[in-house]
């Protein structure tokens, strides 16, 4: 429902929309990355649920990974609702927990060796790759068209509508406010622990087959998303100090999933090399023939050049 805001200079388009009430450039900008990042993890794990789903293969996520973020996100989702945190991380936290959820089903019910049938290509196909353009276009095209009709509204007749809602302070002395904080914190270690596992995992697998770098470059985007969005708000330090834990809970996942990008670059080649050799036809053994050739001749090459640089 269209709502108005008590003070003058807010946002029309975000309050038509949103039903938020956001002013200045400041709170305009925390806003967009904050939905930034909502999109982010709308799309984040979906890339990992499609591969785990068409390989029918759920080894490559660490257990650690999966049970460390089951229980961060739900401490993060209990405590974004005690401390009426901002909508965006309210929507984020209930987005979290559901993806969790298909997260375990397909960890364990792929595990089960009569589930370890023969994969399918996991490559985007067209008609795929259409349908998910469509959906973005569709959602886009109703968000703008919704925001400038109210906006339009808004600024023709804004007395006829009510005053949009404002979350209540709470008081640090209350209940909701210290269980809501501890709950904060509590999801910190979870979150922290989560990357970690899965670094060591790919290390121990020296394989990136069945992990999708998708999700972790996606996630790292969405995180540091989040995080702009939390300094854009606000620079006072009452503000900064309470977003202590959701500042941590953005930006050292972020670094680990960074990590665990860079692994995936580095053991797809090696998994592209074991694929090479394992596989005895004549044109893939051409390649690879070639591409030793050619790292032979580049190594002599160097070696030649330093050589002449010695004399």
């Amino acid at each position: 429902m269209v709502c108005r805001c008590e003070n003058r200079d807010y946002n029309k388009f975000i309050a038509g929309v949103f039903q938020e009430c956001v002013s200045g450039t400041t709170g305009v900008v925390s806003f967009i990355f904050g939905w930034i990042s909502i999109c982010c993890w709308i799309v984040s794990f979906l890339p990992q649920i499609r591969m785990t789903f068409l390989m029918k293969r759920s080894e490559a996520l660490s257990a650690a990974f999966i049970m460390c973020l089951v229980m961060g996100d739900l401490f993060n989702l209990i405590s974004c609702f005690l401390l009426n945190q901002l909508f965006t991380q309210q929507i984020l936290s209930i987005i979290f927990v559901s993806f969790d959820a298909i997260f375990i089903f397909q960890h364990f019910y792929y595990l089960r060796p009569c589930n370890q049938t023969e994969s399918k290509s996991i490559t985007f196909k067209v008609s795929e790759s259409l349908l998910y353009g469509f959906i973005v276009v569709l959602i886009i095209n109703n968000v703008l068209w919704s925001g400038f009709h109210n906006q339009f509204g808004l600024k023709l007749q804004e007395t006829v509508y009510d005053i949009c809602k404002t979350p209540k302070e709470l008081s640090t002395k209350s209940a909701q406010y210290i269980i809501g904080n501890v709950m904060a914190y509590g999801s910190l270690p979870m979150y922290l622990a989560s990357r970690p596992g899965q670094i060591i995992k790919n290390h121990k697998r020296k394989s990136a087959i069945g992990l999708s770098v998708g999700m972790f470059s996606t996630t790292a985007a969405a995180n540091i998303a989040q995080l702009i969005s939390l300094f854009s708000m606000s620079q006072e330090r009452q503000y900064l100090i309470q977003k202590i834990p959701y500042v941590l809970g953005c930006s050292l996942p972020a670094i680990c999933d960074i990590i665990i990008v860079i692994q995936w670059f580095m053991f797809s080649k090696i998994d592209k090399i074991r694929n090479c050799k394992s596989q005895p036809s004549e044109e893939k053994f051409a390649i690879c023939q070639l591409s030793n050739e050619t790292t032979e001749s580049t190594v002599g090459i160097s070696t030649a050049i330093t050589s002449d640089l010695i004399k």
